[in-house]
């Protein structure tokens, strides 16, 4: 029999654990590279679903950023040249609140006076809420001081509005910083029941 007719079933050898890990990591790669909301989707199943922005709901670049030295109102206020400004992505606990004993709202507020510090504050405005305020992203000394709240523990990730600060709310928790060494009451909730 000529080798042209023959069948000779072809042999592949095993992977090694290595070079199995090196594939897995390349199709993970591609994954994160080319299907990033769907990774978000699927770490954030118990999370309701972003309301989706329209061209009209975004700012005008003119409008789009607001600075200068903030005046801390609350744990998620600002007011910047008479501007009221309210953090985008995060809640954080009232004035009165306390979370098992301790004043956390106060907390809150101080903490947020501690981040700004007295430096500059330039905020980059996503929307406005109902009572006029605008919401905006927020930094001082190259922090964005609505990550700083959240994984401090002395704000919540306000995923009724954005997911921004979830990861931030997990180490949080997992590291019992702020309020989470203590236990609470959500602050939506406790506005409620207030």
């Amino acid at each position: 029999m000529s080798r042209a007719f023959s069948f000779r079933r072809r042999r592949f050898r095993r992977l090694s654990p290595l070079e199995r890990g090196i594939i897995v990591a390349a199709v993970v790669s591609v994954v994160v590279i080319l299907k990033p909301d769907w990774i978000e989707a699927t770490l954030n199943t118990d999370l309701p679903p972003l309301p989706s922005a329209t061209a009209a709901s975004l700012p005008s670049p003119s409008a789009a950023h607001i600075s200068g030295y903030a005046r801390v109102v609350d744990g998620d206020g600002l007011e910047i040249g008479g501007q009221s400004i309210r953090l985008h992505g995060i809640d954080a606990f009232e004035m009165r609140q306390m979370c098992g004993g301790h004043a956390c709202g106060q907390a809150s507020t101080n903490a947020l006076r501690n981040l700004v510090g007295g430096r500059s504050v330039t905020c980059v405005r996503m929307d406005r809420d109902r009572y006029g305020r605008v919401v905006a992203v927020c930094n001082a000394g190259g922090q964005d001081l609505g990550a700083a709240m959240v994984r401090q523990g002395h704000a919540v990730a306000y995923t009724r509005y954005s997911h921004r600060y979830v990861l931030e709310e997990r180490a949080a928790r997992r590291d019992n910083a702020g309020a989470w060494a203590y236990g609470f009451t959500q602050p939506e909730a406790w506005r409620r029941a207030s």
